[in-house]
């Protein structure tokens, strides 16, 4: 059993090293061989557009398509994961990627803006890929701790599903969309747009602070839910930012 781990943030000893190594930590709990490697490591280039191929090492692809199990950990720069993890999810070739179990992480420093569609877009690769994906984990400084425990589960869960294996029924591709599309309609984070990303936050904020903003704070994140039970969603996200800026603190 070997379950890879992939870190494409440039810096090798950062958070989202820290994060696919909780998993890695998980899988080896349960017996698996486990590798963690470094995007910076290899001549990935951008995909080439206009007819031009794809420009991932051979050996890299080899690796994730020898993979049991992968866990994708990346940075947010601006709102989306950073350039490299992007080039790499491009250009990678997979022979083996059906029903592969899989799971990702990105982490948004700072302000914590972007956890969501960061996680998004590894998972929009994992669900074209026919990876069969679980846990989502968006993270953030504020609940980065939670999210290591979160991901040393995951980690052993992706031990546990590659001992049985469960490939996406239907013939290769085109003909097995509606079990994929099945599977990832039961993901969370999934749908969720800059309005969930906001209360997220707030939320992760509340669990660590002492501030004493926190009860006009948690009265924003009240007006800001029931507002978007109502439809009201432009004045929820008043709300919701402000709860959000209420305890929001430099590192």
């Amino acid at each position: 059993m070997f379950v890879l781990g992939i870190v494409g943030s440039p810096r090798k000893d950062g958070r989202s090293h820290t994060l696919v190594n909780a998993a890695s930590e998980g899988a080896a709990a349960l017996g698996a061989e486990t590798r963690v490697v470094y995007l910076v490591d290899y001549d990935i280039r951008p995909y080439g557009a206009q007819g031009g191929a794809p420009y991932c090492p051979k050996d890299l692809s080899a690796l994730c398509d020898q993979a049991d199990a992968l866990v994708i950990g990346a940075p947010v720069y601006w709102g989306d994961i950073n350039g490299l993890t992007k080039d790499f999810m491009d250009s990678v070739q997979l022979a083996r990627a059906n029903g592969k179990p899989a799971a990702g992480a990105a982490i948004a420093g700072g302000s914590g803006k972007g956890l969501l569609s960061g996680v998004q877009s590894i998972y929009h690769f994992l669900y074209h890929r026919q990876f069969r994906a679980i846990d989502p984990t968006p993270v953030s400084r504020f609940n980065f701790d939670a999210a290591l425990a979160t991901l040393r589960e995951t980690g052993a869960r992706l031990v546990s599903m590659a001992q049985h294996p469960e490939p996406f029924p239907g013939a290769p591709l085109d003909g097995r969309w509606g079990a994929v599309l099945s599977h990832y309609a039961t993901l969370p984070y999934l749908t969720q747009g800059p309005l969930d990303e906001f209360v997220l936050l707030a939320q992760q904020l509340f669990a660590i602070s002492t501030r004493d903003a926190v009860p006009q704070a948690q009265h924003e994140l009240e007006q800001a839910l029931l507002l978007r039970e109502q439809g009201q969603d432009a004045e929820a996200a008043h709300h919701a930012v402000r709860a959000y800026e209420l305890l929001y603190f430099d590192e």
